[in-house]
C-alpha cells in the first residue's frame, strides 16, 4: 500500500497547483528532447518523458548453455513537475520484465541554488554508477561489483548539498517501496557520499568516500515438513549476488547468502580523471556483515570489489563535469565513445567459511550519442569465475547491443 500512498500524494500534489494557477498560461516547448509545459514566469513546470531499452546478446559458450536472445530491457513512463518554483515532484514507472515497478517517486524541497531536501523512493547517495540513471551508465550493465553492493532504491529522506569544489549527501532510509514483505518490522539504514573536486573545468579530478549501514531485522517464514505440518522460523540474512555483465542471461553466477546476520556496513571509494577527451573512473567497494555470535565458530562475512573504466571520445569535444551530482556529465549528441573497463567481484570469506564464487570480466564497448534521444552501445565482454560459482570454474565471452530511445 505504501507505493500507492505516494502515487497518489504526488499526482494529487501536481494536479492541486496544476488546476490552482490562473495568472500565466502553461506554454509547450521541447528542450533537449524532453516534452515540457512551463509558466513564463517560472513558477511552474510540468514535464513527461519516458524510455524504452532494445537489447540483443550472443554469448560464446564454454561450460554452461548460456540463451542468446533479445529483450525489451527498460520502458518506463516519466511524470515531473515544478511548482512555485522550490518545490520538485518526480513519478518514474518502469515496466521491465512485464511488471509494473515503481522507480523514483519523490517531493523535493529546492532550498537554494546548491542544496536541497528530498523525501519518497530513490537512489541512496553511494559511489558513482550506483547514483546514476541506467540510461547514461557506460556500458550497457552496471558493473559486477555495484550490482553485487549496490543499496538500490528505498523510501527514505536525504538532505544533499554542493558547492564549487565539493558535494555531499546525507540520508535515512528504510526498505523499497515495491517490498512484498509483510508482518515484520522494516531494516533502516543510514547512508553518505562525500566528493571532493579540486578542478573540473579543462581538467577534472574528483575524490569519493561512501558509506552505509543497514540492520537486518528478522523475517519469519513459514515452512512446511511434507506431512501436513506447518512451523514458523525466524531468519536473519544478508545477500550479495551479480549477473555477468549482461541482463538476458539471467543467471547469477556468484551468488551468496550469509545467515544469522544482525547488521551490514559498506564503505566505498572513488575517483574520476579527465582531461580533454580522455576519462578514467573506478569505484572500491568493501562489504561487511555483522554476524551474531551464538557459536564459537561464527564469524563476521567480508566481500570485495572494484572496477575501473576508460573512456576515449574519438568525436564530440572533451569530457564535462557536473558538480551538481558529483559525475562526469553524458557526452554532447554526435559524440563517439570508445570504452574499456576491468572488473572483479570476490564474494568468497574463507577466514568466515562462506564461500559465494569469484568473478573476473573485462569489457570493451562502443557508444554513439546520435542526438538527444537515440543512443546506441556495442559492447564485447570476457567473463572468468572462479571454481567456487555457480557452475564452476569457466570462461565465456558474449556480443551485445543496445538501441535506446528516451524522451
Amino acid at each position: 500500500m505504501k507505493k500507492h500512498y505516494l502515487l497518489i500524494f504526488c499526482l494529487l500534489l501536481v494536479s492541486g497547483r496544476l488546476f490552482s494557477q490562473d495568472v500565466n498560461d502553461l506554454k509547450l516547448r521541447v528542450e533537449k528532447g524532453s516534452i515540457q509545459m512551463a509558466t513564463d514566469d517560472g513558477q511552474f513546470k510540468f514535464g513527461i518523458g519516458g524510455r524504452i531499452f532494445m537489447d540483443a546478446a550472443a554469448y560464446f559458450d564454454d561450460k554452461t548453455d548460456l540463451g542468446s536472445g533479445s529483450e525489451i530491457r527498460d520502458a518506463r513512463l516519466l511524470f515531473k513537475a515544478t511548482v512555485w518554483k522550490n518545490w520538485d515532484a518526480k513519478i518514474n514507472i518502469g515496466f521491465d520484465g512485464g511488471n509494473a515497478s515503481l522507480k523514483d517517486v519523490f517531493l523535493q524541497y529546492n532550498i537554494n541554488t546548491n542544496s536541497f531536501f528530498r523525501a519518497g523512493h530513490f537512489l541512496e547517495p553511494f559511489g558513482i554508477e550506483q547514483t546514476e540513471s541506467s540510461k547514461t551508465i557506460k556500458f550497457m550493465n552496471f558493473s559486477s561489483t555495484v550490482e553485487a553492493f549496490r543499496p538500490g532504491r528505498n523510501l527514505g529522506v536525504s538532505y544533499d548539498r554542493w558547492g564549487k569544489n565539493y558535494y555531499w549527501a546525507l540520508g535515512l532510509f528504510g526498505s523499497d517501496v515495491n517490498n512484498t514483505v509483510s508482518n515484520q518490522d522494516e531494516d533502516f539504514g543510514i547512508t553518505s557520499r562525500l566528493v571532493v573536486s579540486p578542478f573540473h573545468k579543462e581538467n577534472i579530478m574528483h575524490f569519493g568516500l561512501s558509506g552505509t549501514y543497514r540492520s537486518v531485522n528478522p523475517v519469519t517464514v513459514e515452512t512446511n515438513n511434507g506431512y501436513g505440518y506447518s512451523s514458523t522460523e525466524t531468519t536473519r540474512s544478508v545477500r550479495y549476488r551479480s549477473r555477468t555483465a549482461t541482463h538476458i542471461e539471467g543467471r547469477r553466477f556468484i551468488d551468496v547468502t550469509v545467515d544469522n546476520a544482525e547488521s551490514q556496513f559498506k564503505f566505498g571509494i572513488e575517483m574520476i580523471a579527465a582531461s580533454g577527451p580522455v576519462a578514467f573512473q573506478s569505484e572500491l567497494i568493501n562489504s561487511k556483515v555483522n554476524v551474531k555470535k551464538d557459536y564459537s565458530s561464527d564469524k563476521d562475512y567480508k566481500a570485495k570489489g572494484w572496477y575501473m573504466q576508460f573512456g576515449f571520445l574519438l568525436k564530440g569535444g572533451n569530457y564535462k563535469y557536473n558538480m551538481k551530482s558529483a559525475r562526469l556529465a553524458k557526452p554532447e549528441p554526435g559524440s563517439l565513445e570508445l570504452l574499456a573497463r576491468v572488473n572483479e567481484t570476490d564474494l568468497n570469506d574463507e577466514h568466515a567459511f562462506i564461500i559465494g564464487g569469484k568473478q573476473k570480466d573485462i569489457s570493451l564497448g562502443c557508444t554513439w550519442y546520435v542526438n538527444h534521444n537515440v543512443l546506441m552501445k556495442l559492447n564485447f565482454t570476457n567473463v572468468d569465475l572462479d571454481e567456487n560459482a555457480l557452475n564452476g570454474e569457466e570462461n565465456f565471452n558474449m556480443i551485445q547491443t543496445r538501441l535506446q530511445f528516451s524522451f
